[in-house]
Formats: C-alpha cells, structure tokens, sequence
C-alpha cells in the first residue's frame, strides 16, 4: 500500500512540475525559431529552468498544504459563482 501512495503521490509531484517545464520549453522553442538556430541549446536550458522553478514550487506545496489538497481544491473550484439575491 505504501508503494501505491508515494506512486501517486510521485505523480502529483511531477504533475505541478511539469506545466512550468513546459512553459520554459516553449520559451526556448520561441528563442529558438526568433534566432534561426534550431539546434542550439535553448530548449533544453530553457526546459531544466522551467523544471527547477517547478520543482521548487511542487516542493512548496507538498511542504505546505498538500499535493492532495491543492489537487483537490483545483478540482474543487467553482468556475461560475452563484447568483445571491
């Protein structure tokens, strides 16, 4: 059973690392195409930046509050508020 909760707990982790690695990844590809080298390093640079910056911020939130519970209220968030009246 441990094993089944650090797997999911793994990828969580990795699920809020990756938006930012792809964000830096699609950085490098713009700097890439705007300075006509295609196989430089700039996708791979710009990928393991945007990876350190996810790999902090998963960081701080398992540290904080929880991959479970920032998952959940993700999910958990209403997108249309209720009309009060």
């Amino acid at each position: 059973m441990r094993f089944i909760a650090f797997f999911v707990q793994s990828l969580l982790w990795l699920s809020i690392a990756c938006s930012p690695t792809l964000i830096g990844a699609f950085i490098g590809v713009m700097i890439s195409l705007q300075s006509g080298e295609i196989y430089s390093l700039n996708v791979p640079l710009w990928a393991a930046v945007g990876f350190l910056i996810g790999a902090y911020w998963a960081e701080h939130v398992r540290k904080t509050i929880g991959l479970s519970v920032f998952f959940g209220r993700l999910i958990g968030a209403r997108d249309i508020p209720k009309n009060t009246k």
